[in-house]
């Protein structure tokens, strides 16, 4: 199911429109997991989401439509998690912590879909880094404030300083030879 709140193009999406399009989304993320972004087909999708190619069109105009809705989805299910993992977190340590062990287990979670964005998504065009950018921004914003309370004079700084380490290193659990396998809860602890 979607977790956007952005409707489809048209004016009034039924509920069953809606379901139709997070089948589509769902199927889409595991063949780019799968086949990475230049080798997926949009026959793959909809054989994968058990739809008519037909049905594909009638959400999406083609495969880069797709992986960028999908690129958005994922932002926001991100964003959701760290928003419920840390709104009722009182201490601005415990807080950051809450911040990270999420984006660590959102990670672990979508692992190839992160790597597949990461290593081919990013390099479509410049609207997918720009969406990663926002994505960033907006993760960046929303631990200003904690930074703010933990006395860190360059809160934006920090932030960003923050979600790179926290790329890279999530980066190097999954997919990196050497790094010690640690929990996304050790993670954030460290």
């Amino acid at each position: 199911m979607s977790v956007s709140v952005k409707p489809v193009q048209a004016a009034s999406v039924t509920q069953r429109q809606w379901v139709r399009r997070g089948e589509l989304l769902e199927a889409a993320r595991r063949v780019f997991e799968r086949d990475g972004y230049h080798a997926a087909a949009v026959s793959a999708i909809v054989q994968a989401a058990g739809l008519s190619q037909g049905a594909f069109y009638l959400y999406f105009p083609d495969k880069k439509a797709i992986f960028a809705a999908l690129q958005e989805e994922m932002a926001t299910l991100l964003r959701r998690r760290i928003y419920w993992a840390t709104r009722d977190e009182g201490d601005p340590g415990a807080r950051l912590e809450a911040g990270l062990r999420s984006y660590f287990e959102f990670y672990a979670e979508y692992a190839e879909w992160n790597r597949r964005l990461q290593t081919q998504g990013l390099g479509i065009d410049a609207s997918f880094e720009a969406r990663q950018a926002d994505l960033n921004q907006s993760l960046v914003l929303a631990f200003g404030p904690t930074f703010v309370e933990l006395g860190v004079d360059e809160p934006a700084v920090a932030g960003f300083a923050l979600i790179g380490m926290a790329q890279q290193l999530a980066y190097a659990q999954r997919f990196g030879s050497s790094t010690p396998q640690l929990s996304a809860d050790a993670l954030a602890k460290a």
